[in-house]
Formats: C-alpha cells, structure tokens, sequence
C-alpha cells in the first residue's frame, strides 16, 4: 500500500472514496485542479496520484511529469467515456479505475499503482529501464521441476517426492513443459 497519495479530483464521491484510506495510515493530500495537483505532486512526493481525468483537464505529458516526481500514476476515467482510460494507459498510468469508484477497489488499485511504481523506481535506480514483469506460474513450476530434476540427476522419483507430487504427475509435466532432461 501507498505510504503517501495525492488525489487530483473536483468529485465530492472520488475524495470520500479516497478518504477511506487514510484509516489504513495513509497520508492523503486532496488537491481540487490540475495545476495546484501538478505543484503539489513536486511538494509532496506522493508514492501514488490518483488523477480523476473526468474533473480535471489533462494535457497528454501531464502522466510523464507526473511520473518525473516518482509517483506511481492511477487515472480515474469516466464512465461515459471509455477512451479515457486507454489514453490514461497509453500515456503511462499504472492503473485505471471506472467511476462510479468503489473504496475497496480503488484501495486496492492504490495498492497495485504503488507496487508497479515501487518497481519502476527500483528498475530505474538499477539503470535497467524496464519495469518488473512477474513470472506465471506455469514458468516458476517448469523451473522448479528443472531444479529438481538436475539435482536428483534425472531421477523422476527422488524429483518427484521433492517437489511433493506423484512421479506420474511430474512425469506429465516434464510432457507438458516438453523438458529434454
């Protein structure tokens, strides 16, 4: 979860919804228009600004500056109109959540803004430039019986009882993962 967020919104529901968040210890700064929004975003160093596109006028670098002070950007998108959610996404926000805006779900779209930004940062720290992709769990699985099997040399049963499954299973998946061991 986000330690700090800016919201950027004229509506009166968005900040109650945005409200609730503060029960969970987060620090929350309500700005009403893009500009004070913009200033405030360099002021404050929110981990995470919530951007109501349907009350506040944006102009497309605006996500790109928005990003240059470290914050994760999350666009709140109207629901009358659903192309403001691709442009929000196209210009570089992490998240986009449809009005009506639900508590529960913008806390948890917070939650996912900070962690991708969270990423983004550590990846740019490092001089990577790219931003952290999870694995499935399909990869993890095929790596993990990869492991086993290496170090049990090949043995399915021994790999098998590792990893907890039965050597019919594990022998299902080495088919499945077409893995040459």
């Amino acid at each position: 979860m986000a330690e700090r967020l800016l919201l950027v919104s004229a509506d009166d529901a968005v900040a109650f919804a945005a409200g609730a968040l503060v029960h969970r210890g987060v620090e929350l700064l309500h700005e009403r228009d893009g500009s004070t929004g913009l200033a405030a975003a360099q002021r404050f160093r929110p981990d995470v600004v919530v951007w109501d596109e349907d009350a506040v006028a944006v102009d497309p670098p605006l996500v790109a500056r928005l990003h240059a002070s470290g914050a994760a950007v999350l666009a709140i998108a109207p629901a009358r109109d659903p192309g403001a959610g691709v442009r929000a996404l196209r210009d570089g926000a992490e998240q986009v959540v449809a009005k009506p805006v639900d508590p529960e779900h913008l806390a948890a779209a917070v939650a996912r803004a900070a962690d991708a930004g969270r990423w983004r940062r550590v990846a740019e720290r490092d001089g990577k430039g790219e931003s952290h992709q999870p694995r499935t769990l399909a990869q993890v699985e095929r790596e993990q019986i990869e492991r086993a099997l290496r170090h049990h040399r090949g043995n399915r049963t021994r790999a098998a009882r590792e990893l907890g499954i039965s050597r019919a299973t594990l022998i299902n998946k080495i088919r499945v993962y077409a893995l040459d061991l």
